[in-house]
C-alpha cells in the first residue's frame, strides 16, 4: 500500500469491543487506524457499538508491506466445531493437497485431516483457515512424513534479481516442503514430521549446503503438537510481523539459522539439535529478524543438543541477528555476487529501520558445545574475503535466562565474561516463573481480547488400534528410509508449486467479510 492510499476494514457489532492487528512493513510512512497512530503487529482496542467500516490509511511517504489484518473480538465466540477426513493409501483421499483442495475450511469448522503413518512426498500449501494435520495414530510411535526437495541457491544477477538453477530451486521463500499460508490462521499439527530432503537426504556432500526449508508459517495461531522439523540450513521459517506461533514439545534439527523469521514464537520443552554437515564445523541454532513492536523467538525449557561429530573448536552460537544491520555500502559483480566497500556501525541501515532481532532462552538445556560468546554478530565478506561486521547492535535483543548444562546444574554468567551482543542472567524458580508470565504476555497467550487461547494439546480424535499395529518406530529419522535413487525419487514424487500465497483479513468469532490481499515474496540473500 503506497502512501495515500485508505483501506476500510469491517467490524461488526458486538459488546465489550475488539483489536485489530495490522501485519506487515512500514517502509517510512505513518499508518493510522481509525485516525490513530500505530504500528505494525500490534493489538489495538476499537469500539464496536456499531456494525461499520474502519478505516486504516497509509500516511506521509513511502509504503506499507501488508500481510494481513486479524480482528478480535472481547465476547461472542461461537463453539468450535470440527470434520474429519481420511487421508492415505486407504483413506479418502490419497494424498494431503487433494484433501485440502476438496474440503471448506474455518475457525469455527475446522478441516481435520486424519493422516495414515506413511512418507507423502508432496510439496504442500496450506491457504485455508482452521485446519489441522494429525497423525492418525495418537501415540505418533509411527510417524507421518511429508517431505519434498526444493532449495534456495541464492543465486543473482549483476541487478541482485534472483536466477534459478533448476526447476526446484524456488528461492527461500517458496521452497519449503510445507508452507502455512497468511490467510491459515488456526493451522494445528499433531505428530508430524515436516521434512526437507535436499541437504539431508541428497545433496549431502561438503560445499552442498544451502536454504532449505521445511515448514513456512505465514499465518496467526499456527499450532504446532509433538511435531518434528527436519532439515540443515532455515529449517523452520516463522513470518509475519505479530503472527503468533506456538510450539509445543517436539524436535527441530538444522545447522544453520535453522530456526528464523519475524514472527512471536514459544517453543516449550522442544529438543533443537544442531546437526553435523560435511566440511562445517559451524552453526547457528536461529537467525530472527524481529520488528520493533514484536517479542520474537522464546524457548522455554528446552533442550539444545549437538552431534557428536562436533569438535571441541566448533563455532556453535544460539543465534546471530539477521536484518538488523548498520548501514554499509557494497558492490555488486558481474556474477551476482556483492562484497561490502564501508560499514557505519553507528548507524541503522535505512533498509531496515524497523528491525530488531529478538531471541530469549528461559531455563533450558545447553549444549557444552555452544561457544562461550553464546551469540554471533552478522558478518559480510569485503573484496579480500575477510568477515566484516554489519550488524546495528544497539538494536540486538539478545537474552539467555536461567540456563543450565546437561547435568542440570545452573550455568554461572560469572563464567561467562566476552558474551556477544546479548545477555546472560542467573534467576531463581520465582524469577523464572515471572519472567514466563511477562514473556507469555506479551506474546499475545491469554483469554483476553486480541490475545490467543492456545490449544490444550489434546489429539483431535480419540486412540484408534487400526493405525497403531505393526512396527513401533520413531519418526521418520534423515536419510533412514532413503533409496539409492533417493534424490530422483523425491524430486519425481513431489507436488508442483503454485507460485503463489494468499493472505486475508482474519475474522476472529464473528462472521464478516474476509478480503483477500496479495502478499509479495521477498527473497533474501543468506550468508552461509
Amino acid at each position: 500500500m503506497n502512501a495515500g492510499t485508505i483501506l476500510y476494514i469491517p467490524v461488526a457489532q458486538a459488546e465489550g469491543g475488539a483489536t485489530v492487528t495490522v501485519k506487515g512493513q512500514l517502509y517510512g510512512p505513518t499508518l493510522k487506524l481509525d485516525g490513530t497512530d500505530i504500528t505494525t503487529g500490534t493489538a489495538v482496542t476499537i469500539a464496536t457499538d456499531s456494525t461499520r467500516y474502519v478505516p486504516l490509511s497509509v500516511e506521509g511517504t513511502g509504503s506499507l508491506y501488508l500481510t494481513g489484518i486479524a480482528i478480535d473480538y472481547t465476547a461472542g465466540s461461537p463453539a468450535a466445531t470440527s470434520h474429519t477426513v481420511t487421508v492415505g493409501p486407504n483413506g479418502q483421499y490419497r494424498t494431503i493437497q487433494a484433501a485440502l483442495d476438496a474440503n471448506d475450511s474455518s475457525e469455527t469448522d475446522r478441516l481435520v485431516l486424519k493422516i495414515t503413518p506413511g512418507d507423502y512426498r508432496e510439496k504442500i500449501t496450506v491457504t485455508k483457515p482452521g485446519v489441522t494435520f494429525a497423525n492418525a495414530d495418537v501415540t505418533a510411535k509411527r510417524a507421518v512424513t511429508i517431505r519434498a526437495s526444493y532449495y534456495s541457491s541464492n543465486t543473482f544477477d549483476a541487478d541482485g534479481k534472483f536466477v534459478p538453477q533448476d526447476e526446484f530451486d524456488l528461492g527461500t521463500n517458496k521452497c519449503a516442503t510445507v508452507t502455512i499460508g497468511a490467510g491459515a490462521t488456526g493451522f494445528s499439527a499433531y505428530g508430524i514430521t515436516f521434512q526437507n530432503d535436499y541437504n539431508v537426504v541428497d545433496h549431502t556432500a561438503a560445499g552442498e549446503q544451502t536454504p532449505a526449508v521445511a515448514l513456512n508459517t505465514q499465518a496467526d495461531k499456527v499450532y504446532l503438537k509433538n511435531s518434528r522439523i527436519i532439515g540443515r540450513q532455515d529449517t523452520l521459517y516463522v513470518q509475519g510481523a505479530g503472527n503468533r506461533v506456538y510450539v509445543d514439545g517436539g524436535y527441530i534439527e538444522g545447522t544453520v539459522d535453522f530456526v528464523f523469521g519475524d514472527a512471536n514464537a514459544y517453543f516449550a520443552g522442544t529438543e533443537l539439535h544442531m546437526a553435523a554437515f560435511a566440511g562445517k564445523n559451524n552453526g547457528y541454532f536461529t537467525a530472527a529478524n524481529t520488528k520493533k513492536s514484536g517479542v520474537g523467538l522464546v524457548f522455554d525449557r528446552c533442550n539444545l543438543t549437538v552431534a557428536a561429530a562436533y569438535d571441541d573448536d566448533a563455532k556453535l552460537s544460539l543465534g546471530r541477528p539477521w536484518q538488523t544491520f548498520a548501514q554499509y555500502t557494497q558492490v555488486r559483480k558481474g556474477d551476482g555476487s556483492s562484497y561490502v566497500t564501508g560499514v557505519d556501525l553507528g548507524t541503522k541501515n535505512s533498509a531496515y529501520t524497523d528491525t530488531s532481532s529478538a531471541v530469549t532462552y528461559l531455563d533450558s538445556t545447553m549444549s557444552s558445545k555452544i561457544t562461550k560468546n553464546r551469540w554471533n554478530v552478522w558478518t559480510s565478506k569485503n573484496q579480500s574475503g575477510k568477515s566484516v561486521d554489519v550488524t546495528f547492535h544497539d538494536d540486538v535483543r539478545f537474552a539467555e535466562y536461567a540456563s543450565h548444562d546437561e547435568t542440570g546444574a545452573l550455568l554461572d554468567p560469572a563464567d561467562y565474561k566476552n558474551v556477544v551482543l546479548g545477555s546472560m542472567s542467573a534467576l531463581d524458580e520465582a524469577q523464572v516463573q515471572a519472567k514466563r508470565a511477562e514473556l507469555l504476555a506479551a506474546l499475545g497467550f491469554g483469554s483476553a481480547a486480541g490475545q490467543w487461547v492456545v490449544p490444550d494439546g489434546a489429539w483431535p480424535f480419540a486412540y484408534d488400534p487400526n493405525y497403531s499395529t505393526g512396527t513401533d518406530v520413531q519418526p521418520t529419522q534423515p536419510g533412514g528410509n532413503a533409496s539409492p535413487n533417493a534424490d530422483s525419487a523425491a524430486k519425481a514424487d513431489t507436488m508442483p508449486e503454485t507460485g503463489s500465497a494468499i493472505i486475508a483479513v482474519v475474522v476472529v468469532a464473528v462472521p464478516l467479510l474476509v478480503a483477500g490481499l496479495a502478499l509479495v515474496a521477498v527473497r533474501r540473500n543468506r550468508q552461509q
